[in-house]
């Protein structure tokens, strides 16, 4: 078989036009093969002595990068920058003289070259807008290895644990995705520093730490690894307090949630369930607003009540995650929203009771026990709600003055109830 086959061929080369269209062939073989060897080449060389890593903005990591290049020196050095307004810190308040903003140089995309542990590094900062504006950084190493790689992005990952040590991270949805991104930061505050009615916290607090300890225990009963609270009460009562207190005192990212949105969709919504970050605790403030009883409160609301239970606790749902609800009436919410399973405790928070009103004029002026003894003597329990006390209280200068506005409100009160 191969003799005939080889004797055929010997046949058709004998013909100078075959054999020419041959010749012709290899040549054009052989010149690609060389135009295509420096790349070839190139390409070889990159993967023996050149290290590469890449991130994108819809990765967290992406902006603890950006922050911990702002603040090398070889960053703030950069020639070819960006300037955008860095947001305000607490430091940046406590020392304004004016309202001046605070600019943050960056270095701009394109090509930068610096120096990392004796190695020469270099990025490469790209922006791709399509259905979404994603910006990618690409990092490269001469002569690296992949252990300098990742050391070099662990202390990336340090430099954004101290700065995020006290604060609290503040997610929301990218308006151009479903992505969640960090949106703001702001001081940590405990839970001690809501003055809720006497055990409320405490109860929380526990519920919560017995929670994220007991996830062997879910997985050995078949129990889906989540917890649902509801915090209901008229307004001013603390309940976002309550919220952004619990995820600072336990060290959680809090992702606010907005069902206001024209665009979002059933399938969006258990997208963005299904995806917050790690460790979270995610609020949905007013929920009452959205759906009275399985009615729609607004109809550009697009999001279904079946989508909502779904999204909540479907199959997909994310396993760890704690998540808040909000709500002024909760008389006005469909019992199967609010049915165990999706709602775990239940946290009444009511206008202030004595207690309460003692523990706030305390807080703001702590030598104020004889202030407080005389207000809380006349003082009808729910009187007032949290956010009128802390209203006077932040406007007084003395303990004088609270006692004087406190009294009045609380004169207030019994007027409009009397009448």
């Amino acid at each position: 078989m191969w003799s005939d086959f080889i004797a055929a061929l010997q046949a058709q080369l004998a013909n100078q036009m075959v054999a020419g269209a041959v010749a012709l062939g290899l040549v054009g073989v052989v010149a690609a093969s060389l135009r295509n060897l420096p790349s070839m080449l190139w390409g070889q060389a990159k993967r023996a002595f050149i290290v590469t890593a890449t991130l994108d903005s819809r990765n967290d990591l992406f902006g603890a990068f950006v922050a911990w290049l702002n603040d090398q020196r070889f960053g703030q050095r950069s020639r070819w920058f960006t300037v955008v307004q860095a947001p305000p810190s607490v430091e940046d308040d406590a020392n304004a003289t004016d309202d001046a903003p605070r600019l943050q140089f960056s270095p701009a995309p394109g090509f930068h070259f610096f120096w990392y542990r004796g190695r020469l590094m270099w990025m490469q900062r790209e922006i791709s807008m399509n259905l979404q504006v994603v910006e990618t950084v690409h990092l490269a190493a001469l002569f690296g290895t992949r252990q300098l790689m990742e050391d070099l992005l662990q202390s990336v990952a340090r430099h954004a644990g101290e700065r995020r040590a006290n604060r609290l991270m503040l997610y929301a949805v990218d308006s151009w995705s479903d992505n969640w991104r960090l949106a703001d930061s702001k001081p940590r505050r405990s839970l001690d520093s809501v003055v809720l009615e006497a055990g409320v916290a405490k109860r929380l607090h526990d519920d919560i730490h017995e929670f994220f300890s007991r996830r062997e225990w879910y997985a050995r009963m078949g129990v889906p690894w989540r917890r649902g609270y509801l915090l209901y009460g008229p307004p001013g009562t603390g309940k976002t307090s309550v919220a952004y207190a619990l995820a600072g005192e336990l060290h959680l990212k809090l992702c606010a949630m907005s069902l206001s949105n024209a665009k979002l969709t059933d399938q969006m919504l258990a997208n963005q369930l299904q995806n917050t970050p790690p460790r979270s605790l995610i609020l949905i403030e007013d929920i009452d607003a959205f759906f009275n009883s399985r009615d729609k409160q607004d109809a550009r609301i697009p999001i279904s009540f079946s989508g909502l239970l779904n999204a909540l606790d479907g199959v997909g749902a994310q396993e760890g995650r704690i998540i808040v609800l909000t709500t002024n009436h909760r008389e006005r919410l469909d019992a199967a929203l609010i049915r165990p399973g999706r709602i775990d405790v239940e946290i009444e928070l009511g206008n202030a009771d004595a207690q309460q009103l003692q523990g706030m004029l305390m807080r703001f002026f702590p030598d104020a026990q004889a202030h407080a003894a005389r207000l809380v003597a006349g003082y009808p329990d729910g009187a007032l709600s949290p956010a009128q006390i802390q209203k006077i209280l932040i406007s007084a200068d003395s303990a004088d003055e609270a006692e004087a506005g406190l009294r009045a409100a609380i004169s207030a009160a019994r007027a409009a109830t009397a009448g």
